[in-house]
């Protein structure tokens, strides 16, 4: 790599001196940016290693990952803030999308176990996920302040609890339109709590602080709360409109209104089948 220093125009000399500066010569091998393919390594090993994700189909998850990160391209202008922060930002995106994607891949091993061990077992890949999103992107370089960590375990949480409650409201009824719903309500009602609490701990307001902030914590809360539901809705989509990943949904949450699913691809129908038609 050759590094040319530009001489600002404003000491352009003319004929008497040069416009640039002494050229630096930079090694650069292309396995010095490998480090920040670790969430794209992570993938795929969980597409390689899970027999039942060794189905071309399963390259189908790849969809709602390219569709966020394009999203999140457009919506970086309306922010308005440091490209520093942008980039750790992005790159808890990042995290979190291929967290999601992961829990996505190993659907059946997580749904086949107790409720509390599924959740803790997600928990673990969301914030695993995140480590090696810190640690590729090499992020203590741009600064990761603690603030910002504390938002991305709010999202983490956040993420997890809402299909937790979700589901639960869909425990007795399921339907496409019936589960979005109750995650749209439980995703604001939770970015809304935790939002509010994280304010209070941090910033520890006095009452009349408390009263002039309060509009500024709600639309903080609420642009949270479309940020994670956002992240959601791709895969949502993905799982509704194929059979390869609904198969997997109905297998993660394993309501009784649910088909029973099994990674041979094959639905066992179930007494409740016809409760999930709205």
């Amino acid at each position: 790599m050759r590094i040319v220093p530009a001489i600002s125009s404003s000491y352009d000399i003319g004929s008497l001196g040069i416009k640039e500066g002494t050229a630096t010569i930079y090694p650069w091998k292309w396995y010095y940016s490998a480090p920040a393919l670790g969430l794209w390594i992570v993938l795929a090993l969980a597409i390689l290693l899970v027999r039942a994700n060794r189905d071309p189909r399963v390259l189908l998850i790849f969809i709602p990952i390219f569709l966020i990160r394009l999203l999140w391209l457009l919506f970086l202008p309306i922010l308005g803030v440091p490209s520093s922060v942008l980039v750790v930002f992005g790159m808890l995106v990042d995290a979190l999308v291929a967290g999601i994607a992961v829990l996505w891949l190993l659907a059946y091993k997580l749904g086949n176990r107790n409720r509390s061990v599924s959740f803790l077992l997600a928990l673990i890949v969301l914030v695993a996920a995140t480590i090696v999103a810190i640690v590729s992107y090499q992020a203590w370089l741009s600064g990761v302040d603690f603030e910002i960590l504390v938002v991305q375990a709010l999202g983490i949480v956040t993420m997890l609890l809402v299909f937790v409650l979700a589901g639960w409201c869909c425990r007795k009824r399921y339907g496409p339109w019936r589960f979005m719903l109750w995650l749209a309500l439980w995703t604001m009602v939770i970015s809304l709590v935790g939002m509010s609490t994280f304010f209070l701990i941090s910033v520890r307001p006095s009452g009349r602080e408390l009263i002039q902030q309060i509009p500024e914590v709600l639309v903080a809360g609420l642009i949270f709360a479309i940020c994670i539901y956002m992240l959601n809705l791709p895969f949502m989509i993905l799982a509704f409109v194929t059979p390869f990943f609904r198969e997997r949904f109905y297998a993660y949450f394993h309501l009784k209104s649910m088909p029973m699913s099994s990674p041979s691809g094959t639905e066992k129908p179930h007494s409740g089948d016809l409760e999930q038609k709205e």
